[in-house]
């Protein structure tokens, strides 16, 4: 057996046994969790709305920097094993399945560090990230460790290939959480002043460009082809290129992070009992066992012609009010004359502190 086979068999072995340690972390971090967090939750109905073809599956997919598409996108090929009602397990197969393929690029990089004690613990590190992560709403940035992991382990390698192939995975830690648009901006800032100084050294009389500029390139390149790719997948199923940035910026809006004062489903029955709720949103999946007791509807960039015809019960559009946590996973604000001026009338029916409820033409 040649040195190459070998390396490959120990690397597809320690991948599967990290798959193995680090899914019984996350599934032991999430039965220990005293109640669902809302990541899961998200990610869970998500995933079924895709199972079953639905169109809002898709939307979630891409219509908000809250839950990038990496994380959903490595939950599917689970899906298969799984019934509808564990979807959520198959997001955390997901996560573990990333984090194991960062174990042994972990250690390689532990070792080129001077760390060669800490290297043969790298499963257990990634466990540690796993167990403090895992079942909080800030799972998704194991997605987005991983990834980095990666890129940084391509980026110490000997071959310019490899190099460049970093860019590849710099563009995955964009594609795993919000967290990332940052990370990677940073490292494209200090690649363009890395090749901006090389420039200077070359001289302007001197030709051509060095290795390692022509790597930044390519590496620059594929974080931008990536970052195309989403923003087209953004105007190929929402509609708008521009969905996801109004997302984005009501993602930096500061909210309180307290729990409403007062339950959707008491402020509901208190002001509007006779009418069934209508949400747009991710926070929609927050919400289901009221939605399905209701017989409600979720949607993903409401518009009253998405509504069946064949429905003709009195409808109220429910909207998080400002300041309410939910608020930023919320894609309607009918308060805001800025979003999608003209298209649908709406009318201020009730409201409490946190909830605000509307009135809208249900036939356009």
């Amino acid at each position: 057996m040649n040195k190459f086979a070998t390396h490959r068999i120990s690397f597809l072995a320690e991948t599967a046994l990290g798959f193995v340690l680090l899914t019984l972390v996350l599934i032991w971090r999430h039965g220990m969790s005293s109640e669902l967090p809302d990541t899961w939750l998200m990610r869970a109905g998500m995933l079924r709305d895709l199972a079953a073809e639905l169109p809002i599956g898709r939307q979630a997919l891409v219509c908000s920097p809250a839950l990038m598409p990496l994380p959903g996108v490595a939950a599917l090929p689970f899906l298969p094993f799984l019934p509808p009602a564990s979807y959520g397990y198959a997001y955390l197969y997901g996560l573990a399945a990333l984090l194991a393929m960062a174990v042994v690029p972990l250690r390689s990089l532990l070792r080129q560090c001077g760390a060669e004690r800490l290297s043969s613990a790298a499963p257990l590190m990634l466990a540690l990230a796993a167990a403090t992560l895992g079942a909080t709403p800030h799972s998704d940035l194991l997605a987005c460790l991983a990834m980095l992991i990666l890129a940084l382990y391509f980026e110490g390698r000997d071959l310019a290939e490899l190099r460049a192939l970093a860019g590849v995975f710099w563009g995955l830690v964009l594609f795993a959480h919000v967290a990332g648009l940052a990370l990677v901006a940073l490292r494209m800032v200090v690649a363009g002043v890395c090749m901006a100084r090389e420039s200077r050294a070359l001289g302007p009389g001197r030709a051509g460009a060095t290795e390692a500029q022509a790597v930044r390139w390519i590496q620059g390149v594929s974080v931008a082809y990536l970052l195309v790719v989403y923003l087209f997948l953004s105007w190929m199923i929402m509609g708008a290129v521009r969905y996801p940035v109004e997302a984005a910026a009501r993602l930096c809006k500061l909210e309180r992070t307290e729990a409403p004062s007062e339950s959707l489903a008491a402020a509901l029955k208190r002001l509007c009992p006779d009418r069934t709720p209508v949400v747009s949103g991710h926070w929609g999946y927050l919400i289901q066992p009221l939605l399905q007791e209701t017989r409600g509807y979720h949607f993903i960039d409401f518009h009253p012609a998405k509504l069946p015809a064949w429905d003709s019960r009195p409808l109220v559009l429910v909207v998080p009010a400002p300041g309410n946590p939910l608020a930023r996973l919320c894609d309607q604000q009918p308060e805001n004359p800025g979003l999608r001026p003209g298209r649908v009338s709406y009318l201020l029916l009730a409201q409490t502190p946190d909830w605000r409820f509307y009135l809208f033409e249900q036939r356009q």
